[in-house]
């Protein structure tokens, strides 16, 4: 179908709707994506340590005079809580707007409610990810391609996991795999309605985590050489990069004004290249001591006694590489590479193909940049590029059968969609096992520690948490972060003890570690409850009072 346009002819496509086979496709997508992370959920012992700052948000939506006042005296407000938080609110206004609905339904104690809360709110925009994903390879390749790569990332374990925890990334992904969706769209059809959209869903996406913006970068990117190849008209170019410019900014700039910059992060102030820092926010522990998980490392440190004479820039391409391998499973970007060099005409004559390699080529050298600036880069960050990548992924399984079939005669009986099939089962059957581990069980300790203090913590009694989380179950933190009276009756401190992944850059392990060693302080809970203390895995101690 063709249509003239400011005097010259463009081709539009055909709108596709979807059909029964669509409908069949995502109900699979969402009993699977659902059951993962009811599972994950269910078998959760503990939540991400930086769940219980999106969570201890969210009460102050919620309940803004419960926070501290102003230092005048006057009483918070929504706005100033947004105003102040290191994060966007997109994030902890779904945790909010989750647990009023929980609320109605639960009788579990605020600090269990709200992080169960935050989980859910992660899970089910997971869940709702199938979508967007589903319809991006539709749109690219077809029908089977995206439901493979929406399967196929919905079942790597870092994905999985990290989306079943109380942490940004589920929201952020269905906002901004949203708006790449309505970009590819509106590079494939060109209208000002859709450029518009796109800028909408981008600035969404931002409200999450500010890197969303680099949806519309790619977009724009793209809007710019289909006008320099006169593609398209170059007044309808620019018409149509206004109109994404200004859905941006329709939604962002009303929080960049309400906080007066780009972002609140601390890695903000990293952005800008004409400042040096005197050296990365983040510079890690000694070489021995590395953030992990039961999946192993989940972030690279910037180390400044092992990395010394390493370039901060080549430290930091070797960092987001390995970050990008572990979360995909190490299996995604080889075969995404393939497609790539397989399909290389298809990026240059489709659009949106190239929407999707300027975006993980934007997101690849912002990772870099920050990873060489900030010395610290994790899994987390790499979700995005992880979601790309398994379209294209997907998209190779059946290029690596039928080249499978021409280099081994005898496996073309199977067929190219029997081998690309079973390509797609052994990749998911080797990620199942990784993925179905209870979560944070060896932390689980520290919730039994809270508890056990939310019985006996006074108002006038000092805690020193370093780890957090048992200040957050006795209730202590739930509107403001850690804080003692002066003076206190008596001083407790929570210590992991024998723990196989130290934390030293904790602001309040050092303080922690030597408190318990002083003279007269003694052990007043363990858990495990049925081992001697010296043996158990979380210890507290008590200072002073009786």
């Amino acid at each position: 179908m063709a249509a003239t346009v400011g005097g010259r002819l463009e081709v539009v496509q055909r709108p596709r709707k979807l059909w029964g086979p669509d409908y069949w496709r995502l109900v699979a997508l969402v009993l699977v994506a659902g059951g993962l992370h009811a599972w994950l959920i269910a078998h959760t012992a503990i939540t991400a340590r930086d769940s219980l700052g999106f969570a201890r948000l969210a009460l102050c939506f919620q309940n803004p005079s419960l926070a501290p006042p102003h230092p005048d005296g006057r009483p918070k407000n929504t706005l100033d809580h947004i105003r102040a938080a290191e994060h966007p609110p997109g994030y902890p206004l779904a945790v909010w707007a989750t647990d009023a609905v929980l609320q109605r339904f639960s009788t579990q104690p605020v600090p269990e409610r709200i992080l169960l809360a935050c989980q859910l709110a992660n899970a089910i925009a997971a869940v709702l990810l199938v979508i967007p994903t589903y319809l991006l390879g539709r749109m690219l390749f077809s029908r089977n391609v995206g439901w493979a790569a929406a399967l196929l990332f919905q079942v790597l374990p870092v994905p999985a996991r990290i989306t079943s925890d109380g942490l940004t990334e589920g929201v952020y992904l269905l906002m901004a795999s949203v708006a790449v969706l309505l970009a590819v769209r509106a590079v494939t059809r060109p209208r000002i309605s859709g450029f518009l959209a796109c800028g909408l869903a981008t600035g969404a996406a931002y409200l999450v985590r500010p890197e969303g913006l680099l949806v519309a970068v790619a977009a724009m990117i793209v809007a710019c050489i289909c006008a320099a190849k006169r593609q398209w008209p170059r007044e309808a170019a620019w018409g149509r990069i206004l109109a994404l410019v200004i859905g941006v900014g329709l939604v962002a700039v009303p929080y960049m004004a309400l906080i007066g910059k780009i972002s609140n992060k601390p890695t903000g102030e990293y952005l800008n290249p004409l400042e040096s820092p005197a050296g990365p926010l983040y510079r890690g522990a000694p070489t021995s001591q590395r953030l992990t998980s039961s999946l192993g490392i989940v972030a690279a440190w910037w180390n400044h006694e092992k990395d010394a004479d390493i370039p901060r820039e080549l430290w930091a391409f070797q960092a987001v590489a390995k970050e990008m391998a572990k979360g995909s499973n190490y299996c995604v970007w080889p075969l995404a590479l393939f497609a790539i060099v397989t399909l290389r005409r298809s990026f240059v004559t489709q659009p949106g193909l190239g929407v999707l390699l300027w975006l993980i080529a934007c997101n690849t050298a912002l990772l870099v940049y920050l990873a060489a600036r900030v010395g610290y880069v994790s899994e987390r960050h790499t979700l995005l590029l992880t979601l790309l990548g398994c379209q294209l992924a997907a998209a190779a399984l059946p290029l690596l059968a039928q080249a499978l079939g021409q280099l081994v005669p005898a496996l073309q009986r199977l067929g190219v969609r029997l081998m690309a099939a079973s390509l797609l089962v052994a990749v998911v059957g080797a990620a199942l096992p990784f993925v179905l581990k209870p979560m944070h069980s060896h932390r689980e300790g520290h919730k039994h520690a809270g508890l056990w203090l939310a019985e006996r913590l006074r108002e006038t009694d000092a805690l020193v948490d370093p780890f957090c989380w048992a200040e957050w179950y006795a209730g202590r933190t739930l509107y403001r972060t850690s804080w003692n009276p002066t003076p206190s009756t008596s001083t407790y401190v929570i210590w992991e003890n024998k723990s196989d992944s130290p934390h030293s850059r904790l602001p309040l392990y050092e303080q922690a570690k030597e408190l318990k060693d002083t003279p007269g302080a003694r052990i007043v809970y363990h858990w495990p409850e049925t081992i001697p203390p010296e043996q158990a895995a979380i210890q507290v101690y008590r200072l002073g009072g009786e």
